[in-house]
C-alpha cells in the first residue's frame, strides 16, 4: 500500500514539474506572469498532495512528507500573524514558502534536480 502511495505522489509531482517547466520553456509570457502561473501550479499540487496522503501510516517517508507540509502551513500561519508588513511583501514571502515546500517535497520524492541547495 505504502509503495503505491509513494508512486502516486511521484506521478503527481512529475506532472506538476512538467507543467511548471512548460510554462517557462514554451511560454511567451512576461516573467512576472510566468512566475505567477508557476506558483499556481505549485499551490494546486500541494493542495492535491495533502489530500492524497493517507490519514494513517507507519511509512516514515509518508510521515516525513506530511511533516514538510505541516511545516509549510505553520510558516504561512506565522506570516499571516505578522501585522506590520506590506501586502506585496507578504505575497512574496508566501510565494517563497510555497515554492520552497514544493521543491523540498519534489526532492524527497526523488526528483533530485528540483532542489537547489
Amino acid at each position: 500500500m505504502s509503495e503505491q502511495v509513494i508512486k502516486s505522489l511521484q506521478t503527481m509531482f512529475s506532472e506538476a514539474l512538467e507543467e511548471r517547466r512548460g510554462i517557462v520553456v514554451y511560454s511567451r509570457l512576461e516573467p512576472a506572469e510566468m512566475d505567477r502561473m508557476a506558483r499556481r501550479v505549485e499551490r494546486e499540487t500541494l493542495e492535491k498532495f495533502r489530500g492524497a496522503l493517507p490519514d494513517e501510516t507507519i511509512d516514515q517517508r509518508v510521515l516525513d512528507l506530511r511533516e514538510r507540509l505541516t511545516r509549510m502551513e505553520g510558516d504561512l500561519a506565522e506570516l499571516g500573524e505578522v501585522g506590520d508588513i506590506r501586502e506585496a511583501s507578504r505575497q512574496l514571502q508566501t510565494d517563497e514558502i510555497i515554492w520552497q515546500a514544493f521543491e523540498d517535497i519534489a526532492w524527497m520524492l526523488g526528483f533530485n534536480e528540483a532542489r537547489r541547495d
